[in-house]
Order: structure tokens, then C-alpha cells, then sequence
């Protein structure tokens, strides 16, 4: 049975091997804790959903000259690609190819239900969110390295992770070694 903590050490490994072997992955390494553990694929999506919600935002079906564009043998989508992206698609249609096994004349009812009261909640315990926060800022960081855009002096100044909490009067303090990392 696998732990809490083990989901983040998997999908650190997801973020670091290259793209082309992600099936040999899925095969090798996802397929057999699958078969070990009962939720694996809804908790691994759970954790992977909550780390790209605010990436996935403008993700949308690339249509050029009114068809549907294929790349590499997949749907070409707008939007960030990323092996956890592409993983987190995998893990969607595995979601559904359950539901529709088990109810398939209510596969739909069945996907909003589980979308609500399951994926789109976050009870996560603190620990664990604060370490799923901190791979999500990372991620974001990745995204703006990988687009090319650029964080203005304000930005940089004005960023929650120069700020952090202290043990003394005011409980709040400046983070320099932050700040200065971000003006090398």
C-alpha cells in the first residue's frame, strides 16, 4: 500500500523522465501499483488535477483550416505540454473507461459525481498541501522558464515566497535569501 508521500515521489520522477518514455513508464511502473493499490489512478489524478488546475486554464482542441490537428499521434492541444499534462490525460481515460464499464448507461452522471465530490475537493491534511503547493509553484516557475516570460522588477519584489513566518514579535518575516536569488 502505498503512502501519502510515495504519489509525490512518483510524480516527481513523472516531471523528470523524457517525454517519449512515459509509456515505457506507465507500463513499467504505474501499471504493477495499479494492481497493488486499490485508488492508485484516482488519487494519483487527484493529486496531478490540483497541480495543474491553474496551468490548464487556457487548454483547448487545436483546429487548423476546420480539422482537428494531430501530433504525434495525439490531439494537439494550446496551452503548456508537460509530461505531467500528458500523464494526467492518460489518467482521465482511465477514469472513464471504468466508470463506463462498471455504469454505462449513466457514465456521465457517474463522471460529474465523481468530478464534485471527489476531484475538485481539497482535503488534503496541511502537510501534505503544503508540499503539493510548493511542487505547484515550481511547475509555474517551469511554465514561465519554458514560455519565455518574464517577471518584471515588482513582480519579483512583491512575490509571497520573500515573505515567510517567524517565530517572533510580529510573526512575520523577509525571506532575503529568496530575494536575493530572484535578482541574480
Amino acid at each position: 500500500m502505498l503512502k501519502r508521500d510515495d504519489y509525490l515521489t512518483l510524480i516527481e520522477e513523472i516531471r523528470n523522465t523524457d517525454k517519449k518514455s512515459l509509456d515505457e513508464y506507465i507500463e513499467k511502473v504505474l501499471e504493477p501499483l495499479r494492481s497493488e493499490n486499490r485508488n492508485f489512478i484516482e488519487i494519483l489524478y487527484k493529486d496531478i488535477h490540483y497541480l495543474l488546475n491553474d496551468l490548464q486554464k487556457e487548454d483547448d482542441l487545436v483546429i487548423e483550416n476546420g480539422d482537428l490537428v494531430i501530433e504525434d499521434g495525439d490531439l494537439k492541444l494550446t496551452g503548456y505540454e508537460s509530461r505531467l499534462r500528458s500523464l494526467s490525460i492518460w489518467l482521465h481515460i482511465e477514469i472513464c473507461n471504468k466508470f463506463i464499464e462498471t455504469h454505462p448507461l449513466t457514465f456521465t452522471e457517474e463522471l460529474e459525481n465523481f468530478e464534485e465530490n471527489y476531484l475538485n475537493k481539497s482535503d488534503y491534511t496541511p502537510e501534505f498541501k503544503s508540499k503539493l503547493d510548493a511542487l505547484r509553484r515550481s511547475i509555474k516557475k517551469e511554465k514561465k522558464l519554458n514560455s519565455g516570460e518574464k517577471e518584471t522588477f515588482w513582480q519579483k519584489l512583491w512575490d509571497l515566497d520573500n515573505i515567510e513566518l517567524k517565530p517572533n514579535v510580529a510573526g512575520v518575516g523577509v525571506n532575503l535569501n529568496n530575494f536575493f536569488n530572484k535578482f541574480r
